[in-house]
């Protein structure tokens, strides 16, 4: 991983705050045995929202959330994507599963947990393999709806990727369509730099455990979440454009309000 070595990172701070991210991450793996039980659904929310507030105080990631969670059950939320973080946040604002690709079911413990949280496992190059996984799945397990990624993959969020309708096939049937924008920013609330921005993202070939420790070790980070208005529109290819064009519009609001701030500061 290209993360940004600061002194603080690599110092004695640094490795204070990669412990404490250590025994989190120990102390919400504990609470798998418990997680997967048969717990009413009330109950079980309760828990896993309290397990993933853990992970996100551990590793110092803020969370901050901005307009209207859509209510009810029967909502299909579409983001972009950035880095592990994004599941976490998105896990912990609303009780959903995730449509992830087929090897992540294999996975230990991940593979586990995604089962018990209601996750649609989908060969993603199949666009009939992901019909039947959005079709009709809003009550898969009691779970008030499902998170969808449709870029695909992560990327370093300076600009949205192209949507795959395909992904999208049968998300017609959803009650509610709700995009979603992820931003991240420094700790403190201010705009990352291009090297933050890169060891906030998950990206290419970084391994999961050392990129989260790194993260951990220069001061973790905030992330926003805007939840946008809900779309409607007839068929895959408008809903895809509709959220993308919805998440593009935010993403470009933040960049001007950044460049705005920077220009303010330096004149």
């Amino acid at each position: 991983m290209n993360a940004t070595h600061t002194p603080e990172a690599t110092g004695l701070r640094g490795k204070l705050r990669q412990i404490r991210a250590g025994a989190a991450l120990l102390a919400v793996f504990g609470l798998i045995a418990v997680w997967t039980l048969p717990w009413p659904g009330p109950a079980r929310r309760v828990l896993e929202k309290w397990a993933w507030s853990l992970l996100l105080s551990g590793f110092r990631l803020r969370l901050r959330c901005h307009g209207a969670i859509a209510p009810g059950i029967g909502v299909l939320t579409v983001a972009n994507h950035i880095s592990w973080i994004d599941i976490a946040v998105l896990a912990r604002t609303r009780a959903g599963g995730f449509v992830a690709k087929s090897e992540v079911a294999g996975w230990p413990v991940i593979g586990v947990l995604a089962q018990r949280l209601g996750c649609v496992f989908v060969d993603r190059q199949s666009r009939i393999a992901v019909h039947p996984a959005l079709a009709g799945m809003e009550l898969r397990a009691g779970r008030s709806g499902l998170v969808l990624f449709p870029e695909g993959t992560t990327s370093d969020g300076r600009a949205l990727l192209p949507f795959r309708s395909s992904l999208l096939a049968g998300a017609e049937c959803w009650q509610t369509i709700q995009p979603v924008t992820i931003s991240y920013r420094e700790r403190d609330g201010s705009a990352l730099s291009p090297a933050s921005r890169r060891a906030v993202a998950w990206i290419e070939d970084d391994a999961l455990l050392p990129h989260a420790f790194a993260l951990a070790a220069r001061g973790g980070a905030t992330v926003d979440l805007w939840f946008e208005q809900p779309v409607i529109a007839p068929c895959r290819k408008e809903i895809a454009k509709a959220c993308y064009a919805a998440i593009s519009a935010r993403l470009d609001a933040i960049a001007r309000a950044d460049q705005a701030a920077t220009l303010k500061r330096a004149a």
